[in-house]
């Protein structure tokens, strides 16, 4: 009997808790993280419209978003969480490799975690933000306006990029012949399906040179490359440049 009191207890606290917290809100005027405008800004990123969504978030810069913590701070910090979440699902949603996503997201968290200062966080935020965006949209016009059997097939590459796939396990998937496959990916991307495998390995590769402190060889690894030479070799014919140089251009320590 004591557990159940002590559980209606704290049923009752929890409750007279809410309803000060709505009472509060509703005097303040405020609303939890205004969802229309969340609802807007996941769109935005849905579709991949970069320039509009950064104009919305340039206005609504000092928008409360409930009180999560009573440290103003690490209110802050759960807000950008969330928000991080929020975004990495709405990226999803418009076409981003799911893998893709949730690692991006978990770079951006690390990196909302490193943050000392509130400024820092929001800056945060919109290049998080900006960034899904950006990557919908790169993912629409890579894909955008192809046959369905291409889209497809564009899909599928994109999210096995760190397996050893097949022409015979693509164009399976696409429900055509090698051939025929092969003639009608080349015809309307432009590239031959070994071309844009490894162009697709290179911007894989690219993100992780630039976010994470994996070595070359891991990434060679992770990438189905079949040596750390041919990484290399690979990666300069599209970059430029050698893996090396890349990160010691771009990388950032996040943690």
């Amino acid at each position: 009997m004591g557990d159940v009191r002590q559980e209606n207890n704290e049923e009752n606290e929890k409750e007279k808790e809410i309803t000060r917290e709505l009472f509060s809100n509703r005097e303040e005027l405020t609303s939890h993280s205004r969802y229309a405008q969340e609802k807007r800004i996941a769109a935005l990123i849905a579709s991949g419209e970069v320039e509009k969504l950064e104009e919305i978030l340039a206005g609504v810069r000092d928008t409360k978003v409930g009180k999560m913590s009573r440290n103003s701070f690490r209110q802050q910090l759960y807000a950008v969480i969330v928000g991080i979440a929020l975004a990495t699902r709405a990226a999803m949603d418009g076409g981003m490799n799911e893998q893709e996503a949730y690692t991006r997201s978990d770079i951006y968290i690390r990196e909302a975690d490193a943050c000392t200062m509130p400024e820092q966080l929001w800056r945060l935020y919109v290049r998080m933000a900006a960034d899904f965006a950006r990557q919908v949209r790169a993912v629409r016009q890579q894909g955008g306006g192809f046959p369905e059997p291409v889209e497809a097939a564009v899909d599928y590459i994109l999210r096995h990029l760190h397996y050893e796939i097949s022409l015979k396990e693509i164009a399976d998937h696409a429900g055509l012949s090698e051939t025929y496959f092969s003639a009608l990916f080349k015809k309307e991307t432009g590239e031959t399906v070994s071309t844009f495998i490894q162009q697709s390995r290179v911007r894989e590769a690219e993100s992780l040179l630039r976010y994470s402190e994996y070595s070359l060889m891991e990434i060679a690894e992770y990438l189905g490359f079949c040596s750390q030479s041919h990484f290399s070799k690979t990666f300069r014919r599209y970059a430029g440049v050698t893996p090396g140089q890349y990160r010691r251009e771009h990388f950032k320590r996040i943690w």
